[in-house]
């Protein structure tokens, strides 16, 4: 099938037009191979892991490798996959093993090339900075944290390694001893995305080799266009222009090197140690003489922005790719053009433009991150200037040229020619650069493709499930494509029940002219369940029968164990089953042991056995499937608490438990052996995120995901949803290896954009500027709907029902939403919808009953209506808030230095009593200048009490800290972190314990409650072995102390802020816990320092919090806002957040002074009240000589009054003074006056 093209198939071939016969016999060629009818796809092998790249062997057998660092080997001829090789690789995010490649002359030298990023590193970057042995666990912050300089990123520093190894042909393995280092490129990690990492090989022994940006589509900011973050602080890795836009950094580029054959043992890696860099590179010009210190000569192609996957033409010596795009679904004219993808070939070295710009080199702005305002803008025609501070390059990047294939979300956002590539399959934008065929390098290969194929370039779409060939007028760089080919669509592959495209991450042809194909399938960051090898062959008239194989059991606890073996399934395109022949070898030996299209065997001894069945046709032709059994372990089964499809919204914490049932280890899994990932789904595929293991809860074991409020930086109207793979392996039994379980989730944001359904049928989606994200849904009619699923109408992070929709729609009639269950065969309705006109309206129904379960919702209209969006929520008033009792709640005067410094801490304290504060908890700056006793006259004389306070805990001083905090009434005794020596070392963590323990029997020796020591993130992030686990700093705190001595004050958001699950952690060890420090802030676990909010707008779930320190019997909470900038909003908003009281209103703002003064010999204490309200007010003057209250005192005015003291001298005092407005209001000062003799 040709798609729109502007010749026809025939004519499209250049020498078509000699005599009638030779065109119609040329033409009948032609016909053949556009019949689909020709072609087979066979699956090799179902054992991929995680597939990303493979290399077919000279013999047809195919190595492909998985992102754990697993090195495969399918045997084509037999269907067996075997490991081979497991690299020790750093996994995070899509780091780990990527591309492999055979040497061009492989038969003679046996070399294969991995590109891989090591866990252990060495050795120092060309920059001059010595590689970190490790890379730290988790993400890297999103700035840099208070109190480091730009020193702090070299941690993060890693590197992707190009490596060399020397193939065993007799064992059929990798020599791992071999490895010989080529090539380093420096990564930035604990951050997502980009590595690209594929190869291919000119005819003077040349390898190109891919490299990704190294930058995340989400970086702060970028809102789905070019990711510059410049901002001062932030992660170097939010700006591109470090590396795809740096002449002189090797990311985001194409790479050109000649590897030096003979390398020894150590060699340091680099230019003309490990590698060559061959002549006519971009770089190797004039203009560039002077300049070698600001390029890397091995650049080929820079400006690209993950390259995922190149080819090379021998013949034409043409490099093909194709390049990933940002997200934003449209231009915006303060930013640059919408998220294209690109596909490009070039016979010259060239730039890209990336991130300068991108799709037909439409230039993007240079966007000041740091305001968020608009810049000048790129010039990629003349040549981009590079601006940004971690610039290491020239100034100015080489001019840009455009691609040949660009393509948006839809047609007409792209050339007529191209629309094609938007609407084969539809849904996302993923290229990948495929093979150029030449029949010539497969004279004898019988399956070989046909002719009709030559100088075609093949591109697979990975989200769109589909293969195309392009046309070109010349393979060169001046080449344009005149046609766009749907190769072997899936609707071909469906009827003929042939495995569909399915997410396709490598192809290329192999020894024998077929096409060998590398599937990711659907799913993410593990071996999905369609993911496969494949081979495409032409030319057979006989197809090959598909095997399927089903197996009752799959794994045993013991032997012997009776396994019945059911081929039913398969299929053959021209012979029925009772004309195949069905062989099973239930040993691997090589021989078959049992005939039959149903089969029943027993294995009498224990361990895991792959059962092979061929099923054979009459003419020989034979397909493979194999089924592992295990005796002597049974798979483990994983219970996720969550529903799969709940709704959530980005920003959320999403708390998740897990039960594991295994027949042989019980139900009590253990926790730290249940791992998790979880990312950001978009469109057909995946960015992880978050990876971690489970902790012990009450509930069992659990952990708590928090999701990013980052993620809709992919770009406004980008389909985004939550994915989360949770993967538990069991104990081996004796000999009988592990089993690992696998439970998958999505979790769907409440707010679904019309157009972001999962499957539909009769409707359209159009663009309008007044639409949410720009697009709707129309042409819905009657009849027609959309669908979403998998939903679940559960608010992940509370558990509670979604019980509320609203539908934005325009027109006149009616939308209805449907439940349909989990297999169930019809659905039943939910809720109706009215809409009354032209318009966008939001229609909100509550649903009188909600459905349990997964499921899908249906949505379908009786016609006229267009949808805008369905947002999914919980209504209000569902949920009470956890109330804490005002005798409880305390708040650390940390948080009020602003206000202290304005107003004075007595006017501060006044106003605490007002509010309705019971507690404070002072830190040691307020104490200055006060004694003990002093101080706890002050508090007293405003009802309030010092519970707790963060104060010198010097050992050698503690005596002298004691009586003070003693005479302030103090129940606990601790500071804001711990005593010395500090947590910077294992040893020193032991100490820090033993150092609590004997405060803590001091303390409560001298009658207080416990010593305690408070948190920040740090305690969470540093980790060390303790007696074989690996446990935080904090934990091994808390294991170390007395809690008859030791109790610990945990600080939630910092500990929110380092990945804690903190009401987990306070199931865990809420008997340790006494005191809570409660803050609320925005960008945890992002990096840097949070940003603290008021209680209840930011990220830390407090509710759940304050439930499970409630359940604990946490004795006080202490509100926090390090430093607000606005003390008593912050103190009024979260005492009422806290207790569920209304705070108490401030009294009439009036001052007052005293002053004692002779008149005649007699001494008088004369007292002013200056009214500073904006209302009249009723003031009291009281001394101990009179009072005297003056009524409605105007703003502005004083009441005086002078007080005799009937003596000729007064000692030191003070006066009061009282004021009331009319609605009640009062405030009360004191005025200080000196003492005076006048005598």
């Amino acid at each position: 099938m040709l798609v729109p093209l502007a010749m026809s198939g025939a004519s499209a071939h250049p020498g078509h037009g000699g005599d009638e016969s030779e065109t119609a016999a040329e033409a009948a060629q032609d016909d053949a191979a556009l019949d689909w009818n020709n072609y087979e796809k066979v699956l090799l092998s179902k054992d991929t892991g995680e597939p990303i790249d493979l290399a077919v062997l000279p013999d047809s057998r195919v190595l492909h490798t998985a992102r754990d660092g697993v090195v495969r080997l399918t045997d084509t001829a037999t269907g067996r996959t075997t490991q081979i090789a497991k690299l020790d690789v750093y996994a995070n995010s899509e780091d780990g093993l990527q591309g492999i490649s055979l040497d061009p002359d492989f038969e003679e030298n046996g070399f294969v090339y991995l590109v891989y990023a090591p866990r252990v590193m060495e050795g120092t970057s060309p920059t001059g900075v010595e590689y970190p042995e490790t890379t730290p666990q988790g993400s890297a912050p999103n700035s840099l944290p208070a109190g480091e300089d730009e020193s702090y990123w070299d941690r993060w520093l890693g590197y992707n390694q190009l490596s060399r190894f020397t193939w065993d042909a007799e064992s059929s393995t990798l020599d791992l001893d071999s490895e010989r280092a080529i090539l380093k490129v420096d990564a930035q990690r604990g951050q997502c995305c980009h590595v690209g990492a594929d190869m291919a090989w000119d005819a003077e022994g040349n390898l190109f080799l891919s490299t990704g940006d190294n930058t995340p589509a989400g970086a702060p900011g970028a809102d789905g266009y070019a990711p510059n973050n410049n901002a001062p602080g932030m992660n170097p890795g939010f700006d591109d222009r470090r590396s795809a836009g740096n002449t002189n950094d090797l990311r985001g580029a194409i790479l050109r090197i000649n590897p030096i054959e003979d390398i020894a043992p150590g060699t340091e890696v680099g230019p003309g140690t490990t590698y060559t860099i061959p002549e006519g590179n971009l770089f190797d010009d004039p203009q560039y003489e002077g300049s070698e210190d600001l390029v890397r000569e091995e650049i080929y192609v820079m400006g690209v922005r993950n390259p995922f996957r190149i080819d090379y033409d021998l013949e034409s010596g043409a490099l093909v790719w194709g390049d990933y795009g940002p997200d934003a679904a449209n231009a915006n004219p303060d930013r640059g053009p919408m998220g294209y993808v690109e596909w490009q070939l070039t016979t010259e070295p060239m730039n890209g433009g990336w991130p300068y710009c991108h799709g037909p080199n439409a230039n993007y702005n240079e966007w000041d991150f740091a305001t968020g305002t608009p810049g000048e803008w790129f010039d990629c025609e003349a040549g981009a200037k590079n601006n940004s501070t971690w610039n290491t390059g020239l100034d100015v990047v080489p001019p840009a040229t455009a691609p040949q294939v660009y393509y948006g979300d839809r047609p007409g956002d792209q050339p007529e020619l191209l629309d094609p590539l938007v609407e084969l399959g539809g849904g996302g934008q993923a290229p990948m650069g495929g093979p150029i065929f030449r029949s010539a390098d497969y004279p004898d290969a019988p399956g070989k493709f046909p002719a009709y194929w030559d100088g075609k370039p093949f591109m697979a779409e990975f989200s769109q499930d589909y293969v195309v060939a392009f046309t070109l007028d010349e393979l060169s760089s001046a080449g344009e494509v005149t046609a766009v080919e749907d190769f072997l669509p899936n609707a071909h592959l469906e009827t003929v029940n042939q495995p569909i495209w399915d997410n396709v991450m490598d192809m290329e042809f192999g020894p024998d002219g077929s096409m060998y194909v590398l599937e990711y399938g659907d799913g993410f960051f593990r071996q999905n369940p369609d993911a496969g090898l494949y081979r495409i062959t032409y030319g057979s008239e006989n197809k090959t029968p598909r095997a399927a194989i089903s197996a009752t059991p799959v794994s045993g606890s013991d032997a012997p164990l009776e396994v019945t073996f059911d081929a039913s399934a398969t299929t053959d395109a021209e012979t029925p089953n009772e004309g195949l022949t069905f062989d099973w070898d239930f040993d691997a030996d090589g021989e078959y042991d049992a005939q039959g299209e149903t089969v029943t065997h027993t294995f009498t001894e224990r361990g895991r056995f792959a059962v092979q069945l061929r099923v054979t046709d009459p003419e020989g032709n034979f397909g493979l499937a194999i089924q592992q059994v295990t005796v002597g372990n049974t798979a483990p089964e994983i219970t996720l608490s969550q529903p799969d499809g709940a709704v959530f919204d980005w920003g959320d914490a999403v708390p998740y438990t897990v039960s594991v049932q295994d027949a042989e280890d019980g139900d009590e899994p253990v926790c730290t052996n249940i791992q998790y990932t979880f990312g950001l789904g978009h469109n057909e595929h995946a960015h992880p995120e978050v990876s971690g293991r489970a902790a012990v809860t009450d509930d069992g074991c659990g952990f708590t995901i928090q999701t990013s409020p980052d993620a809709v930086e992919h770009g406004e109207g980008e389909k985004i949803f939550g994915t989360l793979v949770v993967t538990y392996t069991d104990k081996a039994q004796g000999d009988v290896p592990a089993i690992t379980g696998e439970a998958t989730h999505i979790l769907k944001p409440q707010a679904q954009q019309a157009e972001w359904y999962d499957a539909a049928e009769g409707v359209e989606v159009v663009e309008d500027p007044a639409a949410n994200a720009g697009r709707y849904v129309t042409s819905f009619d009657e009849g027609d709907s959309f669908t979403y699923r998998p939903l679940a109408l559960v608010h992940a992070p509370t558990g509670e029902a979604v019980d509320e929709v609203t539908v934005r729609g325009s027109g006149e009639g009616t939308v209805t939403l449907s439940w349909q269950g989990a297999g169930a065969e019809s659905s039943e309705p939910l809720a109706d919808f009215a809409f009354t006109g032209e318009g966008w309206q939001d229609v909100t129904q509550t649903l009188s009953s909600v459905p349990e379960g997964t499921g899908s919702v249906v949505v379908t209209t009786t016609g006229g209506v267009d949808v805008d969006a369905v947002t999914f929520a919980v209504g209000e008033g569902s949920t009470e808030p956890v109330v804490v009792p005002a005798e409880q709640v305390s708040i650390q005067m940390f948080s009020l230095i602003p206000w202290v410094n304005e107003a004075g801490l007595p006017a501060v304290l006044e106003r605490l009593s007002e509010i309705g504060f019971k507690n404070i908890e002072p830190f040691g700056g307020n104490f200055s200048g006060y004694t003990a006793e002093e101080f706890r006259a002050l508090a007293d004389s405003y009802g309030l009490s010092v519970k707790s306070s963060h104060y010198n805990v010097d050992e050698a001083t503690f005596d002298a800290t004691l009586d003070y905090v003693g005479t302030l009434g103090q129940e606990y005794v601790g500071s804001g972190g711990w005593p010395a020596p500090g947590i910077g070392t294992y040893e020193n963590t032991l100490a820090t314990a033993e150092a609590m323990n004997r405060l803590g029997e001091r303390a409560v020796d001298a009658g207080f409650t416990k010593f305690f020591g408070h948190n920040h993130d740090g305690e969470f992030r540093t980790t060390y072995e303790h007696e074989g686990e690996t446990l935080s700093a904090w934990e091994i705190l808390v294991r170390e102390t007395n809690p008859e001595y030791v109790t610990f004050q945990l600080d939630v958001a910092w500990a929110a802020h380092a990945g804690v699950d903190v009401p987990a952690l306070i199931e865990q060890y809420g008997d340790r816990i006494e005191l809570l420090h409660v803050k609320d802030a925005t960008g945890l676990n992002a990096g840097g320092r949070p940003s603290f909010t008021n209680l209840g707008e930011g990220e830390v779930p407090l509710q759940e919090i304050l439930t499970a320190a409630q359940e604990a019997g946490v004795a006080y909470y202490v509100l926090e806002w390090d430093q607000a900038p606005d003390g008593e909003d912050f103190a009024a908003h979260g005492f009422e957040y806290l207790t569920g009281v209304p705070a108490g209103e401030a009294g009439p703002d009036v001052t007052a002074t005293a002053q004692a003064r002779c008149l005649a010999g007699k001494t008088y204490v004369a007292v002013r009240a200056l009214n500073e309200d904006d209302v009249p007010l009723t003031v009291t003057l009281e001394t101990p000589y009179g009072t005297k209250t003056v009524e409605n005192v105007a703003p502005g005015a004083n009441a005086y009054q002078s007080f005799a003291v009937r003596s000729g001298e007064v000692e030191a005092g003070s006066a009061t003074v009282t004021a009331t407005d009319a609605e009640g209001r009062t405030a009360t000062v004191t005025a200080e006056h000196d003492a005076l003799s006048c005598g």
